[in-house]
């Protein structure tokens, strides 16, 4: 009979608790919690189910009681085998994983039983059923040798959301790890008469970021400091049959007549470094809102090379220079980043001189553009 009790704790305790785990809550009128379900078997037996709310009675016809009952019954079996196979035992825990989502994920049963074995003492059982991590279901049954006395405890809904924001406390981390693409265009700021005119698209700018992200103030907080690493490649695409020459280790653009360029660039790779205050709000609904952030960024130029393309004899000619130019090694300027949901749009200006002082045209270097989260 305790056997038959517990079992039936145990289902009518999950069954109560379907709702805890499904979809949305379809309403909130209460059933008089004098309501029952009453299923009669073949063998003259007959399993009540008290239900308290219209919930659960909706989320009841979602399972097979054919199915449910035979898993039970296997736990109570591997239950009872454990127990035999320690008899002097006084704590036993036994964990069954009901089903497993893609994620490692899924309802899990966990069985305590401890047992007072004293002189006219009662014995008790305490079973733990967890749905998801956050969802607790107790059964404890007493017995005293002549009594079964089974007890269970099914949380209220303000009591799920407590365990459900004190998960979510626990696994708040204040630093987190995150990647985006910063793609965009690049401009010279000097229109000196010997500054190369630049193709706007073909003059392009490619970062790839990595950030890490800190919120300072608590998990409500909006404000987060940025830093991280960003390898940022710039193109620049040059009109009018302009090529870049060195003569007398100095930097110029010259202008090519007897050739006629289907392409011509400078192109320089660089690591940087940001350092970036960010406000990131969240709409009601829990989705990004409005995002505006900007700060300072050093780096250093990694490599720098020119790519000539041109037709010669019917044939297409590649003719591509690896060397410094004169460009500046250390990098340094301001970034800035605004947008709104998914869109972001990033600026980036350069404060120092694209070449190095007096080695080549005075002029510094705007990249702005898409940032793009992934």
């Amino acid at each position: 009979m305790k056997r038959i009790l517990l079992l039936m704790a145990i289902f009518m305790a999950t069954a109560t608790g379907v709702s805890a785990k499904g979809g949305p809550t379809i309403g909130q009128s209460p059933v008089n919690v004098q309501d029952t379900i009453i299923i009669k078997m073949a063998n003259g037996a007959k399993m009540i189910l008290q239900l308290q709310n219209i919930q659960q009675l909706k989320a009841f016809q979602n399972y097979s009681l054919d199915s449910l009952m035979r898993e039970l019954n296997s736990y109570v079996e591997r239950v009872d085998q454990m127990e035999n196979s320690n008899p002097g035992s006084k704590d036993m825990t036994v964990t069954f994983n009901t089903s497993k989502t893609e994620d490692g994920t899924g309802d899990q049963v966990t069985v305590t039983v401890q047992e007072t074995t004293p002189q006219g003492e009662v014995k008790k059982e305490r079973h733990e059923i967890r749905i998801n991590k956050n969802f607790k279901i107790d059964v404890e049954v007493e017995d005293d040798g002549n009594n079964t006395k089974v007890n269970v405890d099914v949380p209220n809904k303000a009591e799920r959301d407590s365990t459900r924001a004190a998960h979510k406390e626990e696994s708040y981390k204040a630093t987190k790890m995150n990647f985006n693409t910063d793609l965009g265009f690049n401009a010279f700021t000097s229109d000196a008469a010997d500054m190369a005119d630049l193709k706007p698209w073909g003059s392009r700018y490619v970062s790839l970021n990595w950030h890490l992200k800190s919120r300072v103030g608590g998990r409500k907080s909006p404000f987060l400091i940025v830093s991280g690493l960003e390898f940022a490649f710039n193109n620049y695409m040059f009109e009018d049959n302009v090529v870049v020459d060195e003569v007398n280790n100095t930097t110029f653009f010259r202008e090519v007549e007897e050739v006629n360029f289907e392409k011509s660039k400078l192109t320089h790779s660089s690591v940087n470094v940001p350092l970036m205050a960010l406000l990131e709000f969240q709409r009601e609904n829990g989705k990004d809102g409005f995002t505006i952030g900007a700060g300072p960024f050093v780096g250093y130029r990694m490599g720098s090379h020119t790519k000539l393309k041109f037709q010669e004899g019917g044939r297409t000619e590649k003719d591509k220079t690896r060397d410094s130019f004169n460009l500046s090694d250390f990098q340094y300027g301001v970034e800035g980043v605004v947008g709104y949901g998914g869109l972001n749009l990033f600026a980036k200006y350069n404060m120092n001189d694209l070449f190095k002082e007096n080695r080549g045209p005075k002029t510094n270097v705007v990249s702005f553009g898409l940032r793009l989260f992934m």
